[in-house]
């Protein structure tokens, strides 16, 4: 489980959940968008990681999707987490890499 939060995680997590889920649920941005309350610019921004959605926009994502934001969350969590650990994978890959030369 996440240890720590952290900015990029969150971002990364975001990024994620909301393209997998607008896809599971042949959503466009703009339907999302006219679902949850917010504008269309501001999906796009929390989608390409130039924007981490407040406390309130988490609510209307998840409103966006009718689930409940406390599942919104927890799959949050479950991303950020699968994000860590990749995170950690890679930089163990990067310190066994030997060169041969």
């Amino acid at each position: 489980m996440i240890k720590s939060l952290n900015e990029e995680g969150l971002t990364q997590a975001v990024r994620l959940l909301l393209c997998e889920e607008r896809k599971k649920r042949n959503m466009s941005q703009f339907d999302l968008a006219r679902e949850s309350g917010l504008t269309r610019q501001c999906i796009a921004l929390f989608e390409s990681g130039q924007r981490v959605p407040t406390f309130f926009s988490l609510f209307s994502l998840a409103k966006g999707f009718n689930m409940s934001a406390v599942k919104l969350i927890s799959m949050l969590v479950h991303k950020m987490d699968f994000y860590e650990r990749q995170q950690k994978l890679l930089a163990a890959d990067s310190k066994n890499v030997k060169c041969f030369t």
